[in-house]
């Protein structure tokens, strides 16, 4: 596991303490690395995108208990949902700092607004 890998699943272990969803299954791309995380409703995939030096949140309402494995299913970007403009990194110019506050931030995000998420899915999921 590397250090973002850590930072990534340290910032978002609320997920699971708090809102009771699954250990997160991490995948390794070529260029990211994605941490997906499950309750009975919603999937939420973190991503560390690092072409971008970025960090990603996309959720999906569940079919049951699964991510719909189609090109048809709705998977949002957190920001969408919550209608605000989505912040861009730096490229290759973000530094190793940079990333790791980014991270957090994303973290503290999703944090301030998963239980109105959660609490409303039929709004979220259209």
């Amino acid at each position: 596991m590397n250090l973002f890998s850590s930072i990534t699943e340290e910032s978002f272990s609320y997920l699971i303490s708090d809102y009771g969803f699954s250990e997160p299954v991490a995948t390794d791309g070529s260029w990211k690395t994605t941490f997906l995380y499950m309750n009975d409703q919603i999937g939420i995939e973190i991503e560390l995108n690092y072409r971008d030096m970025d960090t990603f949140i996309f959720m999906s309402k569940l079919y049951n208990g699964e991510l719909p494995q189609n090109e048809n299913s709705t998977r949002r970007q957190l920001e969408e949902i919550i209608e605000v403009e989505p912040s861009k990194s730096n490229g290759d110019r973000t530094t190793i700092e940079q990333f790791e506050k980014g991270i957090a931030q994303k973290s503290n995000l999703l944090k301030r607004n998963i239980k109105e998420i959660l609490n409303t899915p039929e709004k979220v999921f259209v």
